[in-house]
């Protein structure tokens, strides 16, 4: 037996038997320890006999732990789930690229406390295993796609890290649509990745490396502040034309967004494009420079290829507008001003003041008519709010290449500044004919006519009347149309329809009113997006339609035996048929001719019709 320190061994009178016991102890405890051993492996072994017969015996409280790893692979996978392995790609959908950027993107979100992420294309549809979910215990995001197709599908743990706006958000983007399916798969992890580090870039075309992707968020919290919303840079892999993913993109974000301002870029090979989508409360309160023209930027090669910084300039170059004079003190005395003389001669004085300030070009007496092609635009930086082009009107530089109606000249190229009411601004785009007054005595002074953009409508001083269409009930407006079907009169009563969702949209169902209206055909003069979705207009609507943007339209509708005559009303437009919406293209409509001025509905499977 070991003493402890500082014990003694001591001898007695009785030493000889004090030594027997010390023998014998050891023996017995060993005895007593092989005893308990075997009667603790007897309870072990009776242990699952035990709970099973006595069901109501309480079970012991499980430890936290990782949701189970899955052992076999769910029919027709190629492989069983491997822990650690996001990116399942057997339909060879992404670049070794794209790949890399998804498995490191899954990666974070996992760490970030988003639940299991599996991204998983098949070759051919149907061979998605339908409880994948389950059988690979899936409680955060889910990607699959087969050819042009795909779900997304949120666990309860991811959900459980997303507010209820996000959810709504990723949900608009829960299937590819117009996105290449490569794009819709790294976008989506990138995007979720964003709002769960509460970052503002979504970088799904690895664009930018860690330098860039911190200026881009520096540049997008710093206009955030200056304009008072948040801002968010979403970059996609861009399909054929990088400026149309932008703009599909783009079109959904801000709704569920609160009040944002969206920078939607997309990125082919060299090739950069995008658009801006802004909330309704931000639509003023930022300006855009070159590259872009006026909201979107049309698919334009990178300067030596430099991806990133061809990104980060467009970035920059969305900015608050400046003040006029660069001190608050001018800028009001300056308004002051132009209040006073607005106010004191509304008929000469204010509107002529803002024009020579602006150095917009009015319209020219005795003007000669004339057409152009818009083949330039810079935005000045400059809005103005006057009863003749409504709230808010950008001044645009417009280049234009001049044809006059009159003699034999050839066309020429004329720079000239133009106050645009919003209305027309969509419109406004490089390569859109226009009509022109021309001054006689100076054939370089022009100014736009437009009652004629499009090259459709009837020249400025056509004699023909005009129609009235009276628009009735709370926050309705009275608009215009000269005869050849053409928006004149109160733009501003019109665009401020438009923003506070007050403007007419037609009633009841647009299947229903195609079922039981009169059919013929509409060339639309004018249209524009509302900045509202289906979703935000009528939830309850047809899920199929619920992410399709609303447009203003006014056309001119020819229905069998009447002549001509004008509407105007909001409609959806689907997504793959924005792209084809312009003035002068031709509908197949249906008509309640008890309102017709208002209730007209687009049949959208046959539209737009040959011209």
């Amino acid at each position: 037996m070991r003493l402890m320190p500082g014990s003694t061994g001591g001898r007695n009178s009785t030493g000889c038997g004090s030594r027997e016991r010390a023998r014998v102890a050891p023996l017995l405890a060993a005895l007593t320890l092989s005893l308990l051993a075997l009667a603790a492996v007897g309870l072990a072994g009776s242990a699952p006999a035990t709970s099973a017969s006595n069901p109501k015996a309480p079970a012991p409280t499980p430890a936290t732990t990782p949701p189970p790893e899955p052992t076999e692979a769910p029919s027709p996978t190629a492989t069983p789930f491997t822990q650690g392995r996001h990116l399942y790609d057997y339909g060879t959908v992404l670049s070794a690229r794209s790949a890399a950027a998804a498995e490191a993107l899954a990666a974070h979100i996992e760490a970030s406390g988003g639940g299991r992420v599996v991204i998983y294309t098949a070759p051919q549809s149907g061979d998605v295993p339908r409880t994948l979910a389950t059988d690979w215990a899936v409680d955060g995001l889910l990607l699959t796609a087969q050819g042009s197709s795909g779900e997304m599908k949120l666990g309860t743990t991811l959900k459980g890290k997303l507010t209820s706006n996000q959810q709504k958000f990723l949900n608009q983007y829960s299937s590819p649509g117009p996105e290449t399916t490569e794009s819709w798969l790294v976008s989506t992890l990138a995007r979720i990745d964003a709002l769960l580090s509460g970052t503002h870039v979504f970088d799904g075309a690895g664009a930018l490396d860690a330098t860039g992707k911190q200026q881009a968020e520096t540049a997008a919290k710093e206009l955030g502040n200056q304009i008072g919303g948040a801002v968010y840079i979403d970059i996609a892999i861009g399909g054929d034309d990088p400026s149309t993913t932008g703009f599909f993109n783009g079109a959904a974000m801000t709704s569920n967004l609160g009040k944002s301002l969206v920078i939607a870029l997309a990125v082919s090979g060299t090739q950069v494009g995008g658009y801006i989508y802004a909330d309704s409360d931000l639509w003023d309160t930022y300006q855009t420079n070159s590259p872009w023209s006026a909201d979107s930027i049309d698919s334009q090669q990178a300067a030596n290829g430099d991806v990133q910084a061809a990104i980060l300039a467009d970035i920059k170059a969305v900015q608050k507008p400046a003040l006029i004079f660069g001190g608050a003190i001018p800028v009001i005395i300056f308004v002051v001003v132009v209040v006073i003389f607005s106010i004191t001669a509304p008929f000469l004085w204010g509107p002529w003041l803002i024009g020579k300030l602006a150095g917009a070009t009015g319209p020219i007496k005795g003007g000669l008519p004339g057409d152009a092609i818009i083949q330039s635009i810079t935005d000045t930086g400059v809005t103005v709010t006057m009863p003749s082009v409504g709230p808010d009107a950008p001044d645009y530089k417009l280049g234009l290449q001049v044809t006059p109606s009159f003699g034999s000249s050839a066309p020429y190229h004329v720079d000239t500044k133009v106050l645009v009411p919003r209305i027309y601004i969509p419109m406004i785009v490089p390569g859109a004919q226009i009509g022109v007054l021309i001054d006689p005595q100076d054939p370089m002074k022009v100014s736009v006519d437009f009652s004629r953009i499009g090259g459709s409508g009837a020249a400025a001083d056509s004699p023909a009347d005009g129609v009235q269409v009276p628009m009735g009930g709370p926050g309705g407006f009275g608009m215009s149309f000269d005869a050849s079907g053409h928006p004149t009169g109160d733009v501003s009563a019109l665009v401020g329809a438009v923003r506070s969702g007050a403007l007419p949209t037609i009633k009841g169902s647009a299947a229903q009113l195609l079922a039981t209206g009169t059919h013929g055909t509409a060339v639309i003069t004018t249209c524009m997006p509302m900045g509202k979705t289906v979703r935000e207009i009528n939830p309850a609507a047809e899920a199929s339609h619920l992410n399709d943007p609303m447009w203003l339209f006014t056309v001119e509708v020819s229905l069998a035996g009447q002549n001509p005559f004008p509407a105007v009303f909001g409609h959806r437009v689907p997504v793959d048929k924005v792209s084809a919406i312009a003035p002068g293209v031709k509908l197949a409509v249906a008509v309640d001719e008890s309102n017709k001025n208002q209730d007209v509905a687009i049949d959208w499977d046959k539209s737009p019709l040959a011209s």
